[in-house]
């Protein structure tokens, strides 16, 4: 539903990360999240990376350049090996293993936030795996051998994960059971919504989102949490008076101006006059939603009658970062996003800021709450309009201080009652030139394998007749208590897995019925009116050994694969948790013809939302879904 982690103004505001002067001691500064604020065993892990990509290289990095890295590389750099730092292993007699860090020989690279990409490649870590590493996760009692990974983690099927629930450590390992990605799952996917919520997918691993890092702590005790400092910066609020209510104007100051008089009045009231509650009453009660997701107040409920007044304290406490500044080329400085779906405007302070106006679709994106990007995606799509340029635009722009300057900033702006308003913001935009990031992998990594390609292959036609049926007396016709009789009884065991927190689990087979139907109608009531399978579902193909992908009339939107008998297991609801482990099955011959699968994912704006996999088997001569399975 979103294509970039939105992030808490103030977050985005005093993230200085990039120092303009690389040379510069940057031991001096008060900022954390540092090279030398590592652990010796992070520090180690830093300083083989370095060392190994300037040898592959030939260049000159240093350990410390590591300070400059994006903020999400290093919370994900930061937290993921926390997590195996803090994770005994121990065997089925109880003696020690060591630490799950201790099977890291060498670090690759890093992936932090990468706006639009698929969840599984963001706010993860390459890792080179000791020899022993594989031996070691299967004697160990901590982690359990989960079925391969057949539509993401591409090159790296093989699937430990540790048990215990959410937060956990998933460790996607090559076939060569030498490389791995490794990340931290902090939330588990909820039916349905999870097929909306492109949002929820890129925060399930960044330690930064809502209560993640409440979350981590509680499971790996120790973490420094300092982007939270950071971005809430206790220390400096003390020094500024609190924003008393009453003080944020009910309307902007300009926002009844031209745009660039409107978003140079925000900037001049917050940085150089120093009255960051002016400044708040710029911002929308669209926008509330990111204080929620990340900043201070990250992890609680918001009230929204005191959002603003939140937002101007922060603001403020941002100040003690900038300093004095008579002029607010002192402190801001524009860049500007090369995008077809952002067209440059001319305007008088385009050295201090750039302005840009967004297609819908760009718009939709950027948008705060899951809900709302959804809600304004399909608006726009319905209307044949999310390629269009409409009332959506955006300043772009870095905050500078003493030797330092922020991630790209981004601020969307749309009129509400004939004032200009900030209705999102976005930081790390992709857009950006990346900062130098060391990656040592090799050009023919297990991430970099061959895909797959459509080909010919039989099957039973009935099965792409029932598929075809499926999905069309699903999403088009909309009868939703026909489209639930395509699921066999074997699939009610899915039901458990994707339940919200605290929700009872269905017992009876017929409330197993009722939710699988009931779940079909929400899908089926969000996604509205189409005519086309295409206007609502794309297809996703299959990654792993012995998957067939079939050319077929739908394959805009839906990939179908043949899968040999002895895969089948790994597909079935019952094989996903440490009671029932995943046994990889010899591929020997491989049998054809008895179960085939459905991969999609819904249309949603920017991050890719969870993909589906419908198992499909044959019973009494009729084609059903025997098990189905939420991806991230």
């Amino acid at each position: 539903m979103k294509s970039s982690v939105p992030v808490l103004l103030t977050i985005l505001l005093v993230g200085f990360i990039s120092p303009a002067h690389p040379q510069g001691n940057t031991a001096d500064t008060n900022f954390l999240g540092t090279y030398e604020e590592l652990q010796p065993a992070q520090k180690k892990l830093v300083d083989e990376w370095y060392a190994e990509y300037n040898r592959v290289a030939g260049d000159h990095l240093s350990s410390t350049d590591y300070n400059h890295l994006p903020v999400s590389t290093r919370t994900t750099f930061e937290a993921v090996t926390h997590a195996l730092l803090t994770t005994n292993l121990t065997d089925n007699s109880g003696n020690g293993l060591g630490k799950a860090l201790d099977f890291v020989q060498a670090i690759e690279t890093v992936s932090g936030k990468v706006p639009k990409a698929r969840g599984d490649l963001q706010f993860r870590v390459y890792v080179l795996l000791t020899s022993a590493a594989l031996d070691t996760l299967k004697q160990c009692n901590e982690f359990y051998r989960d079925h391969d990974n057949t539509v993401f983690h591409r090159g790296y099927p093989i699937n430990y994960r540790q048990g215990g629930g959410e937060p956990s450590i998933q460790v996607s390992i090559s076939k060569d059971s030498r490389h791995a990605d490794i990340d931290v799952d902090y939330r588990s996917s909820k039916f349905p919504m999870a097929l909306f919520n492109g949002h929820l997918r890129a925060a399930n691993s960044d330690v930064r989102a809502g209560n993640n890092t409440q979350r981590h702590i509680r499971r790996w005790i120790g973490l420094s949490d300092w982007w939270r400092d950071l971005f809430g910066l206790p220390s400096a609020q003390e020094t500024v008076s609190a924003t008393q209510e009453g003080e944020i104007p009910a309307k902007p100051r300009k926002g009844t101006a031209k745009l660039d008089v409107a978003v140079e009045d925000f900037l001049s009231a917050w940085l150089t006059e120093k009255k960051p509650e002016r400044a708040a009453a710029y911002l929308s009660s669209r926008s509330f939603p990111c204080l929620e997701e990340y900043g201070p107040q990250a992890g609680t409920q918001l009230n929204f009658g005191l959002a603003r007044y939140a937002a101007a304290k922060d603001m403020a406490a941002t100040l003690a970062l900038t300093g004095k500044a008579d002029e607010l080329q002192d402190v801001v400085t524009a860049f500007q996003i090369q995008n077809d779906s952002f067209r440059t405007m001319k305007q008088p302070s385009d050295a201090t800021f750039s302005l840009a106006q967004v297609t819908n679709r760009a718009a939709a994106e950027l948008e705060c709450d899951p809900q709302r990007a959804y809600e304004e995606f399909d608006r726009f799509r319905s209307a044949g309009s999310l390629g269009k340029f409409g009332g959506y635009y955006t300043s772009t722009f870095r905050l500078r201080a003493p030797n330092e300057s922020s991630d790209g900033i981004t601020l969307l702006w749309a009129k509400e009652s004939k004032n200009w308003r900030i209705v999102a913001w976005n930081i790390e935009p992709e857009e950006q030139k990346p900062d130098r990031l060391p990656d040592t992998r090799s050009p023919k990594s297990p991430a970099t394998g061959a895909t797959f390609t459509a080909g010919r292959f039989q099957y039973d036609p009935g099965f792409q007749l029932a598929v075809s049926d499926f999905f069309r007396t699903w999403l088009i016709r909309d009868d939703f208590a026909k489209a639930a009789t395509y699921f066999s009884p074997r699939c009610y065991g899915c039901v458990e897995l994707y339940l919200d927190d605290g929700q009872t689990p269905p017992f009876l087979p017929e409330d197993q019925a009722r939710y699988i139907q009931n779940s079909l109608a929400a899908v089926g009531n969000e996604i509205g009116l189409i005519t086309r399978l295409e206007e609502a579902l794309e297809p996703v193909p299959p990654e792993g050994d012995d998957l067939k992908l079939m050319s077929h009339a739908d394959k805009g939107a839906y990939s179908l694969v043949a899968l040999p008998d002895y895969l089948a297991d790994s597909f079935l609801c019952t094989k996903h948790s440490k009671k029932s482990p995943y046994q990889a099955a010899a591929s020997g011959s491989a049998t054809y013809g008895n179960y085939y699968a459905a991969i999609f994912e819904l249309r949603t704006p920017g991050d890719h939302a969870s993909a589906v996999t419908l198992l499909w088997q044959k019973q009494d001569s009729v084609w059903r879904i025997v098990a189905y399975e939420l991806m991230d």
